[in-house]
């Protein structure tokens, strides 16, 4: 509630005692808080935050902000390594560094390295770190998806923008005027960021490695045609709670060929 975020006040005091007095200071936060609201702005915007894997992170003006079903990707990461820790994690496209963070409070022994193009994002993915306590074990620079990016991995993970940009302009207002075009815009088809990702990514994923990569719910078939065949064990696609396609799961061929 924005009356309890901009004051003491919780809303049950306040319905309990209606003749309490409002600072007029905090009053007028609330008065301006709610006409960003009614103009279309998300709270998560006017607070400068957004709980994901029940953490806060701060937002900026050049992050995405984190959405619930991209915590599909932390589940199906603590599944695989299933109480191991991967050595290292790589966060493509890390934005509020929200995944990678999330992941490395989970992994206690892991190292990270999130790449963003965004210098404004690797700014607040810093900060996350440095908030969740995780700093000394993440690294942020940046690169335009792996250009920058050397060493191999063990889980390397994603939220690639993945909306085509026929499909931009119809998205509701919340995200297309608040949310970073460059985190949300895919090129013409929404498969340009995959194409650059796959092009690359087994020069960087360990054998025996995970990949997982949120996608669009219509793109299951597309992805998976583009992940191609070279040093894959297993790809499979996997759906969310509504049924809707979320996830692509891709294993590189482990170190004696075992499929």
């Amino acid at each position: 509630m924005i009356i309890e975020a901009r004051t003491t006040y919780r809303w049950a005091d306040i319905m309990a005692h209606p003749d309490t007095i409002i600072e007029p200071e905090a009053l007028a936060l609330v008065e301006a808080d709610t006409q960003r609201r009614l103009a279309g702005e998300p709270l998560s915007r006017i607070y400068g935050v957004r709980e994901f894997w029940g953490r806060e992170f701060r937002l900026s003006p050049h992050t995405l902000d984190p959405r619930p079903e991209t915590e599909q990707i932390i589940e199906l990461a603590l599944k695989r390594f299933n109480g191991a820790s991967p050595a290292r994690i790589l966060d493509l496209g890390t934005g509020t560094g929200c995944i990678l963070i999330s992941l490395l409070a989970e992994f206690p022994d892991s190292t990270g390295l999130g790449v963003d193009l965004s210098p404004g994002a690797l700014d607040t993915a810093r900060q996350n770190a440095v908030f969740h306590g995780v700093e000394d074990r993440a690294e942020f620079i940046e690169s335009n998806w792996l250009s920058n990016v050397e060493g191999e991995f063990d889980l390397i993970v994603s939220n690639p923008p993945y909306i085509a940009e026929s499909i931009v302009p119809t998205l509701s207002s919340e995200v297309k005027n608040h949310d970073p075009i460059l985190a949300l815009e895919g090129g013409k088809d929404g498969l340009q960021a995959y194409r650059e990702i796959f092009s690359k990514i087994f020069s960087h994923l360990k054998p025996g490695g995970i990949a997982l990569f949120e996608i669009g719910f219509e793109q299951g078939d597309d992805v998976m045609r583009l992940i191609g065949e070279s040093r894959i064990r297993d790809k499979r696609v996997h759906r969310d709670l509504a049924g809707l396609a979320r996830v692509l799961e891709v294993t590189a061929q482990s170190a004696n060929g075992d499929k």
